[in-house]
């Protein structure tokens, strides 16, 4: 009979089989984790930022949406249907952080996009030697790309080409912010529409210039944000046409100086009624503007008074009012404001409410939408001052300022069933530059340049601040990060040793 050896060795197979058992384990968990993040239903995504930075916005998501609903249906059909190329050759080399920011913020569109289906919206990368052939067919089919050219958005036979200098803007407070969500949503709205919509602007009466660039006078602002989703911005001179165009989808007077022709007023009056049109119309207080016919027979009253509001919530540090208050029915345009807790501000505004004295219309509704505070009223004598209020002359508040009218039928014989649209704002201070970008002023209108004009959608999108962030420090400084970073470690390490130096002895 052999000796019997303590040497452990008849457990070493069993030692072996257990290693081999861990690894083999480690490597189908690796896999199984791997194969659960690349099915749909297990991508969650929690977004614990207080501003939300990481998390599109509401009308990015509603047009991924729609996007993904008009895509071709069936078998692998609509596979790639929208593709979104990033040229890296076309970066500079400081453009390190953009580059990577536009990559993370078109994986959220991905990843929006697959909540659903997730072969439609594709994402590729094109550098040299990489997917050039992609790029070679791009260009043949819509035209080369330009040195500043960093993303291109394709669907089928359209093509939006977008510059790296669309991503930034220079705010007021000479801040750098990111607007590639607005650039992006923007660009898939212009290649998955079938055709844009076309927003005439009248002139003639010295309304806000749509290409102005005026602070006060200009609106050249509204109108690129009205091109980036994807809309025509046209002039319209009401004293050279027999009838307004047909092609038509609304139209906006922004703050008339002078009063409308009868001629031009029943032109307008005939599209609204006659032909179902819609009209987004912008007043301000003290100016004269003939279109009392059309707002009659839309039950909408605009007096010529001016808004005093002298509660002081109301007011901003600056002194222009800020209007909060919301019609407790439920409305498309207000929704916007509603869910971003957004007031409108502006300085001089006129009542625009509902016609208490207008005949009784079963095919019409009309919603006031945004009010003053109880304490305003609304100044028929503005040369008074200091301005007081007379019951006997003034109008009592809460003072509505903006009013929308919808007809439920056409009127026309043949006319579809979704009859006109009218929204009347009591100023045009919110559609000019200098205020556009203040409150909620720009998403309300764009809010109603989309009720209007049937595309109606959260239209919303927040300036991001530049993610591209620099640690400034010295070498002393990452020392001192270091060695607090590894005194944990090190403790651990040191305890380990111990203890295995003091079983060894033992």
């Amino acid at each position: 009979m052999s000796d019997f050896r303590d040497d452990f060795s008849h457990v070493r197979p069993i030692r072996r089989f257990n290693r081999l058992a861990q690894v083999v384990l480690a490597i189908g968990l690796a896999v199984a984790i791997n194969y659960l993040a690349s099915q749909v239903e297990f991508r969650f995504r929690k977004d614990l930022t207080a501003d939300r930075r990481h998390s599109l916005a509401t009308e990015s998501v509603e047009t991924i949406r729609l996007a993904g609903r008009k895509s071709p249906t069936g078998n692998k059909k609509n596979k790639n249907w929208v593709q979104a190329f990033i040229l890296l050759d076309n970066f500079n080399e400081g453009d390190a952080p953009l580059r990577l920011q536009i990559s993370k913020l078109l994986e959220s569109y991905k990843l929006e996009a697959g909540r659903e289906d997730a072969e439609w919206f594709s994402v590729s990368q094109i550098s040299a030697g990489l997917n050039q052939e992609r790029l070679a067919e791009v260009a043949a089919q819509h035209g080369p790309p330009g040195r500043n050219t960093v993303l291109i958005l394709t669907c089928g036979n359209r093509a939006k080409y977008i510059n790296g200098n669309e991503f930034f803007e220079m705010s007021a407070d000479k801040r750098l912010v990111f607007r590639g969500e607005e650039a992006i949503t923007s660009g898939l709205l212009e290649v998955t529409e079938d055709k844009p919509a076309i927003c005439y602007v009248t002139r003639g009466h010295g309304e806000l210039g749509i290409e102005e660039s005026n602070p006060w006078r200009g609106m050249s602002s509204l109108s690129r944000q009205l091109r980036n989703r994807n809309f025509i911005v046209r002039p319209l001179d009401l004293l050279t046409i027999t009838e307004i165009p047909r092609d038509a989808s609304m139209i906006l007077v922004a703050g008339p100086q002078t009063a409308f022709s009868p001629a031009e007023t029943e032109r307008l009056r005939s599209y609204l009624y006659e032909k179902n049109g819609r009209v987004l119309i912008l007043l301000d207080p003290g100016k004269p503007h003939g279109l009392e016919p059309v707002l009659a027979e839309w039950a909408i009253f605009s007096p010529d008074a001016e808004l005093q509001e002298p509660d002081p919530a109301s007011r901003t540090t600056d002194g222009d009012i800020a209007l909060r208050r919301l019609t407790d029915k439920p409305h498309s345009l207000t929704r916007v404001l509603k869910e971003q807790d957004l007031p409108l501000i502006a300085t001089r505004l006129r009542p625009a409410r509902f016609d208490e004295g207008s005949p009784p219309d079963s095919t019409l509704s009309v919603t006031p939408l945004i009010f003053a505070s109880d304490n305003s009223w609304g100044e028929t004598e503005t040369r008074r001052k200091p301005f007081r209020f007379d019951p006997d002359r003034d109008q009592a508040g809460p003072i509505c300022i903006a009013s929308a009218a919808e007809r439920a039928t056409g009127i026309s014989k043949g006319a579809s069933s979704t009859g006109g649209r009218l929204a009347v704002i009591g100023t045009s201070e919110i559609a000019a530059n200098a205020r556009l970008n203040r409150g909620g002023n720009q998403a309300f209108l764009l809010q109603c340049a989309a009720w209007l004009s049937d595309r109606d959608r959260a239209v919303s999108l927040p300036s991001r601040a530049s993610t591209a962030y620099q640690v400034n420090a010295t070498a002393s400084d990452f020392w001192a990060l270091a060695l607090r970073f590894s005194i944990i470690p090190l403790i651990v390490c040191v305890v380990g040793l111990a203890i295995s130096f003091w079983r060894r002895r033992s």
